[in-house]
C-alpha cells in the first residue's frame, strides 16, 4: 500500500532534460502559431467591447493587412527563437498580444466564447514565469522547485491549465448550488442546443444527436454516471502536478474528455487538447523512458551460474 500511495502521489517535480523542453516548447509554438491562422482579422471594429477593449485598448489594428504583413511574420521568428530557448520574457510578448487581441477581438462582437483563451494563459504564464526567473536571478533568489528558467516555464503552464479546469468545476458546483450532478440529465437540452448552434454557424445539418439527447432525459441514472464523471476529473485534476505518471492519467483523461464532447457537442477544444499533449502527456518522453528500460534490461550483465556450466 505504501508503495502504491508512492507510485501515484509522491510530489516528484518534472525537472525536463534539455531535448524535452525543446519539443515541448515546440508543441506551444505550434498551437500559438495554429491560431495565428486568421490574421489580419476579418473584424474591423469593437462595437460591443469587452476584457481589455472595455478599459478601452483597440485591437482593431490586428485588421490591417498592411500591418499584419509583418506583424505575423515577426511573431513567427519570436516562437522560433522561443522554441530554442531564447528570452521568453522577450519572444513570448508579440504571441502573446496576438493572441489576446484576437480574442478581445471576437469577443467584442456581442457574443463570446473561449476558443483561444487557454493559449494566452498559458503563454502568459510562460511569460511571467520568464520575468520571475530575471527579477529571482537579479535578487540571488532561487526559483521554486528548484527548477531552472525553461523548466519553470513549463512548469507554470501546467498549472494555469490545471487551474482553468478546477475552477471550471467550482463553478459547475456553485451555479448549480451543489447539485450539479442532479441536473446531468438536462444536458440532453445542451446537446440540442449545441448542434442546433453548430447549424446555424456553418449552415450544414450536423449529426443527428436527439436520440442521445432524449436518452439522457430518459435513463437520468446513466445521465449522471458518463456525464458526471466529468465533474470529478476537473475537480481533482491539481493531482496532474504531483508527478509524470499523473500527468499522463489525467492527460490522457482529459483529452478523451474533451474529444468526447466535441463528438457529442460539436463544440471544438483542439488547442485543449493539443496542450495537453505536449504538456502532460508528453508521448515522446515515455517511449523514450521505454526503450531506456530495454536497453537497461538487456545490457544488464549476467550473473555466472556454476551448476548449469558443470563447474563443480
Amino acid at each position: 500500500m505504501q508503495r502504491a500511495w508512492h507510485f501515484l502521489f509522491a510530489h516528484e517535480p518534472m525537472r525536463h532534460a534539455w531535448w524535452e523542453m525543446v519539443l515541448m516548447r515546440f508543441g506551444v509554438a505550434m498551437v500559438t502559431w495554429s491560431s495565428m491562422k486568421f490574421l489580419p482579422s476579418p473584424l474591423h471594429s469593437q462595437p460591443v467591447p469587452h476584457g481589455l477593449a472595455a478599459w478601452g485598448v483597440d485591437f482593431t489594428w490586428l485588421s490591417d493587412p498592411e500591418l499584419c504583413a509583418w506583424f505575423v511574420p515577426f511573431c513567427g521568428v519570436s516562437l522560433l527563437l522561443y522554441i530554442v530557448g531564447v528570452w521568453p520574457v522577450l519572444t513570448l510578448i508579440a504571441p502573446l498580444l496576438a493572441i489576446v487581441g484576437q480574442g478581445v477581438l471576437s469577443n467584442s462582437q456581442g457574443a463570446i466564447h473561449h476558443t483561444s483563451q487557454v493559449i494566452a494563459v498559458a503563454l502568459l504564464a510562460g511569460w511571467l514565469a520568464g520575468v520571475w526567473s530575471v527579477v529571482a536571478r537579479r535578487s540571488n533568489k532561487p526559483l521554486p522547485g528548484a527548477f531552472n528558467p525553461q523548466q519553470l516555464g513549463l512548469d507554470w503552464m501546467r498549472q494555469i491549465l490545471i487551474a482553468g479546469y478546477v475552477v471550471s468545476a467550482l463553478m459547475k458546483l456553485i451555479d448549480s448550488g451543489g447539485d450539479w450532478l442532479g441536473n446531468t440529465p438536462y444536458f440532453g437540452l445542451q446537446i440540442e442546443k449545441s448542434t442546433g448552434m453548430a447549424f446555424h454557424a456553418n449552415l450544414e445539418p450536423p449529426e443527428n444527436a436527439a436520440w442521445l439527447a432524449q436518452y439522457f432525459i430518459d435513463h437520468p441514472l446513466m445521465a449522471k454516471i458518463t456525464i458526471g464523471f466529468g465533474l470529478p476529473l476537473e475537480l481533482f485534476a491539481f493531482l496532474a502536478l504531483l508527478n509524470r505518471r499523473m500527468a499522463l492519467f489525467f492527460g490522457l483523461a482529459l483529452y478523451a474528455f474533451h474529444t468526447i464532447i466535441t463528438e457529442v457537442m460539436h463544440l471544438g477544444f483542439a488547442y485543449n487538447r493539443m496542450l495537453l499533449l505536449f504538456l502532460f502527456i508528453n508521448p515522446v518522453w515515455w517511449l523514450v523512458e521505454f526503450a531506456r528500460a530495454i536497453l537497461r534490461r538487456f545490457s544488464r550483465p549476467r550473473k555466472f551460474d556454476a551448476d548449469a556450466a558443470g563447474v563443480p
